[in-house]
């Protein structure tokens, strides 16, 4: 006579076996990465940490820059040009050592002597003045001032 086997509706399942549990692990990484890689591509230009700014962002500064900026900072940002007190923007000054978010802050809000144009210049307008600005620095100047602006980035 043939035994039978006996089915048991309740009996434990086998444990995953480690081989599919790195299956799961790398699948999940996969996912990750492809959500942060299409969230980074497709992102908002205007709100980049490191400065990646294409030619129509940087146009657009330039534009907002002559308009709004140059009769006190001067054409090329070298400063003091109508007022006295207006630092110079390129290289020769500090203006690199303040962080995007900082400068973004100064330029929507005003400082001691310079006028707010929070209530003129879009976001987009305000960032790619900054951006235009950051295009007179010298490599070194951009990195420090970039790492700088990881702690304190655009709002």
């Amino acid at each position: 006579m043939a035994r039978r086997r006996k089915r048991y509706k309740n009996r434990p399942s086998k444990p995953p076996s480690r081989q599919w549990a790195y299956i799961v692990i790398a699948a999940g990484a996969l996912l990750l990465l492809t959500v942060v890689g299409l969230a980074f591509l497709s992102g908002d230009k205007t709100n980049q940490t490191l400065v990646e700014a294409d030619d129509e962002l940087i146009a657009l500064g330039k534009q907002v820059y002559e308009q709004n900026c140059a009769a006190c900072h001067g054409p090329q940002g070298e400063g003091h040009a109508a007022v006295e007190e207006a630092p110079a923007l390129n290289e020769t000054e500090h203006a690199w050592h303040h962080p995007d978010g900082q400068i973004q802050e100064l330029i929507t809000n005003g400082g001691q002597i310079m006028p707010a144009f929070g209530d003129q210049l879009s976001r987009e307008e305000i960032i790619a003045v900054v951006r235009y600005i950051q295009t007179w620095w010298e490599p070194e100047q951009l990195r420090a001032q970039q790492q700088q602006s990881r702690q304190y980035p655009f709002q």
